[in-house]
């Protein structure tokens, strides 16, 4: 029997390595699959995780073209990462693309189109971004229900100096208009998005897998021993909760806990950024773990006895999870994907959306409830065994990649678009040639190479580039696959002159410095 060959795609390998695909290389490594990953930023020494930026060359204009990005406030347009990946021979040798954390990976969102006409395309939705014009989570916003106009947002994650909301959600929007895959999400919340979206409306085919976990992992270390480790007396109740300014809810955390009427001894422990709960040093112990691998995490969900996820965006929830494996209670918002996915109101215990005052009587009411803590906490258990084990999540990925091979493969149209913009195009045109002789390369060979004839007559200089043209997309997608190709094969040299170019040689030498110490580190422990 032939083996189903599966290229799992993301940016980095093991960071998140439970859901994008790495730990599929070993745990659905059988007679039935194959399975291999992509990534920019490698860490791991797996031989069957290959790099799509194979060499200094392609690294540095990367970074570059991430700087021309943000200079003209657009997002996952202008990409060298499509032409690698598809130039290497696991791509070429795939059956399936599964595609995860599409953004991060900066490839273009025009390529969903090629590359779905060539492969089965299977595209996880970690978050609702492919929904919306550049939103990760679009909190109370609704316009990414009728074209992202006007963003209230601009400056959260993935910012933009100029709105170029709607354009964005448009080229989003015409590139779904012209594909049909397989579009996997974790939560039902998700899933009524995706119903939601007019981005998304013409896919058919929508997956519910939910994120798993190593449930026997949880409990490697008791309550007491956990405790012990992190030197906490038997009579402190232990908050445990992730710190972060944008997402995790802990402004409402902190707010709470100013509200709080102290009864009994609480240390708070956090983990991700440290130092946003220091206004709560006068009332509460504090540890500040920042950082932490997953054995700390193991060790100090297990030593508390209250999970705080009060997330204002959540598509999932993974620590929600983790939480419940080790017998705690959860408090989250009533918004976004967490009641569901910790079965509130039974196990989650729910609380009104960002209302500080609902939070901190739910935390009282906890502390001073240790019935009602290990009765959700004991739920919480049996849930995460039926519904969000590692087994449960391998099986429902080999049955998915068994039924994408059955699907037959329907080339999709070529997209035609009623006007052609020529202006705009003439307009991209003159600003890629100013591109090349501005950073790229002053190699004369390789500048005409990369160089585009321009219709003068249809230049308009006042016009803005609309990035949501197709044809214009086509264009680009030409020049940034002569860009690749002359990388591979020829030494280009970068214009050091500009300050911005300076700029990026100082971030991509340092980035090529920091891998090298991860992976050393790595080789250690290993």
């Amino acid at each position: 029997m032939k083996k189903i060959k599966v290229l799992e795609v993301n940016n980095i390998d093991l960071n998140g390595r439970r859901f994008n695909g790495y730990d599929m290389i070993k745990e659905l490594d059988n007679k039935k699959f194959d399975i291999k990953q992509a990534v920019i930023i490698k860490r791991s020494n797996n031989s069957k995780v290959v790099e799509i930026l194979n060499n200094q060359n392609k690294q540095l204009i990367h970074s570059i073209l991430e700087g021309i990005e943000k200079e003209q406030s657009i997002h996952n347009i202008y990409s060298i990462t499509t032409p690698s990946l598809l130039n290497l021979p696991e791509y070429k040798q795939a059956d399936i693309i599964h595609f995860h954390m599409f953004h991060n990976t900066k490839l273009s969102i025009y390529s969903l189109i090629k590359i779905a006409n060539e492969k089965k395309v299977i595209l996880s939705l970690h978050d609702p971004w492919f929904l919306t014009g550049r939103c990760v989570h679009f909190l109370n916003c609704e316009k990414w229900k009728n074209g992202c106009t006007n963003c209230p947002n601009i400056k959260s994650m993935f910012p933009l100096n100029e709105d170029n909301c709607s354009q964005l959600w448009n080229l989003k929007k015409n590139v779904f208009n012209n594909i049909n895959i397989d579009i996997v999400v974790s939560s039902d919340w998700m899933i009524n998005l995706v119903k939601q979206s007019p981005i998304l409306k013409t896919q058919t085919r929508i997956h519910k897998i939910p994120l798993a976990i190593d449930d026997k992992k949880f409990s490697s270390i008791t309550y007491k021993d956990a405790r012990k480790k992190l030197k906490i007396k038997d009579d402190e109740i232990v908050l445990f909760f992730r710190a972060q300014n944008e997402f995790k809810g802990t402004k409402y955390i902190v707010e709470a806990l100013k509200k709080l009427e102290l009864n009994r001894k609480i240390t708070l422990i956090t983990c991700d950024q440290k130092g946003l709960v220091n206004d709560l040093k006068d009332r509460y112990r504090i540890i500040d773990l920042g950082q932490i691998d997953d054995k700390k995490m193991i060790c100090t969900m297990n030593a508390c006895d209250i999970f705080l996820m009060p997330s204002i965006g959540e598509s999932f929830g993974m620590m929600a999870i983790e939480a419940m494996a080790c017998g705690k209670p959860v408090v989250v918002f009533n918004n976004s994907a967490m009641p569901s996915v910790t079965n509130a109101p039974e196990c989650g215990y729910l609380v009104n959306d960002r209302d500080s005052e609902d939070l901190m009587k739910a935390i009282d009411h906890l502390i001073n409830n240790e019935k009602e803590r290990k009765k959700r906490g004991n739920l919480g258990r049996k849930i995460v065994k039926k519904d969000y084990t590692i087994e449960v999540y391998n099986k429902s990925l080999e049955k998915l990649y068994e039924s994408v091979m059955k699907t037959k493969q329907i080339k999709n149209k070529e997209f035609k678009q009623e006007q052609i913009d020529e202006e705009n195009e003439e307009n991209l045109k003159k600003y890629l040639n100013e591109l090349t002789l501005r950073v790229i390369t002053n190699n004369k060979k390789i500048r005409q190479t990369l160089t585009f004839d321009i219709d003068k007559s249809k230049i308009n200089k006042n016009k803005k580039i609309i990035y949501d043209d197709l044809n214009a997309q086509k264009i680009l997608e030409d020049y940034l696959t002569k860009l690749e190709k002359i990388s591979r094969e020829k030494k280009i040299v970068i214009k050091k002159s500009n300050a911005f170019q300076r700029a990026m040689f100082f971030l991509i030498y340092n980035r090529t410095l920091l891998i090298k110490k991860i992976k050393n580190r790595v080789n250690r422990r290993k």
